[in-house]
């Protein structure tokens, strides 16, 4: 073949090529639940759409609709299943009768770091999770993440040093799974959604919440809530970034490929850092004189007695509901400690 046949060639691969690309610009409606504010969005949602810029050259253009736009927080999951949005960051404690499965990544006393529970839950969603929970609502996750480990959070300022204090509490939570963990605790579990939190707070309708330092400043928590532990350990909320099916099977290979890189190394790269927030939160808040204290060895062993109940109460949930449970734990206990 000679030159000018070559160059010929050449320029007519560059323009198939170039014209694949442009086939392939596709938009899609990403709805989640935080504002932009949210460190959940700025290392989830905005980290994405950023990520995916990049990768396919602005060819997927990611619409954000943030701060419950399209939907409610306990919406996303339908949303994303009626297409009101093609993506959704789905928090699974808000569908939990639909979801019940996931739970296992939300049992209090299974883990203390982010970046390891993100990983084995990460794992349990493409594998065991997939099947049993994602796709018979025709959704799959493009990725996974755990919020950091909650604790125990009060309107008042004293610590806890007993059980005792917080018998009878009323404690905002999200989703079964920390409503067995309040009640296991002697608190009364008060389900209340993202809008209504700092109200509820501030009129006393609840005397705290089973939450996270980090989420605070984002819904300006700080000015009601005036104390928190470091070590209680009650477990974590699980989100999982859900795209509509018939939309993911419309996609091309290579955008399917994009999408499916840029949402693992969203959930790596926000799991890496959480963990930094967390720490960095409770700095500012103690110098902004709030008490952010360590429970006493005494407490945590009265609280493990009483948290030992929770898995049982959940592994029996799922027995009643004909569910796999035990199998799902196990996988997901197995997956913690691979390194």
């Amino acid at each position: 073949m000679n030159k000018a046949k070559r160059l010929a060639l050449l320029t007519a691969l560059i323009l198939f090529a170039t014209t694949n690309v442009m086939a392939e610009s596709v938009t899609l409606r990403l709805a989640d639940q935080f504002p932009l504010t949210h460190f959940a969005s700025k290392t989830g949602s905005q980290a994405f759409i950023k990520k995916v810029d990049e990768m396919s050259n602005k060819t997927i253009k990611i619409k954000h609709f943030p701060a419950q736009q399209l939907a409610k927080a306990s919406g996303m999951l339908d949303a994303v299943k009626n297409r009101v949005a093609d993506i959704a960051v789905c928090g699974v404690v808000y569908v939990s009768d639909r979801m019940p499965l996931s739970g296992a990544a939300m049992l209090p006393g299974l883990f203390n770091e982010v970046t390891t529970d993100t990983r084995a839950y990460t794992k349990l969603a493409n594998k065991e999770l997939l099947e049993a929970e994602f796709l018979r609502h025709g959704v799959r996750p493009l990725w996974v993440s755990l919020a950091p480990v909650y604790q125990l959070q009060l309107t008042a300022k004293e610590s806890i040093t007993s059980l005792d204090d917080i018998k009878g509490k009323k404690l905002r939570t999200a989703g079964a799974i920390m409503e067995l963990t309040a009640k296991a605790l002697g608190a009364t579990p008060v389900t209340i959604g993202p809008s209504d939190f700092y109200l509820s707070l501030q009129r006393g309708t609840v005397d705290g919440a089973i939450y996270t330092i980090p989420g605070w400043r984002a819904y300006s928590l700080q000015e009601v809530l005036n104390s928190s532990t470091v070590n209680a350990g009650l477990g974590s909320v699980a989100f999982a970034t859900l795209i509509n099916e018939n939309v993911w099977q419309g996609l091309s290979p290579e955008t399917q490929s994009i999408l499916r890189k840029a949402g693992e190394a969203t959930g790596a790269g926000a799991a890496a850092i959480f963990d930094k927030v967390v720490a960095k939160s409770n700095e500012k808040m103690k110098a902004a004189g709030k008490n952010i204290y360590t429970l006493s060895p005494a407490v945590l062993e009265q609280m493990n007695v009483k948290l030992a109940s929770v898995e049982k109460v959940w592994l029996d949930q799922m027995k009643s509901r004909n569910l796999p449970g035990d199998k799902i734990l196990e996988a997901f206990k197995r997956y913690l400690n691979e390194q």
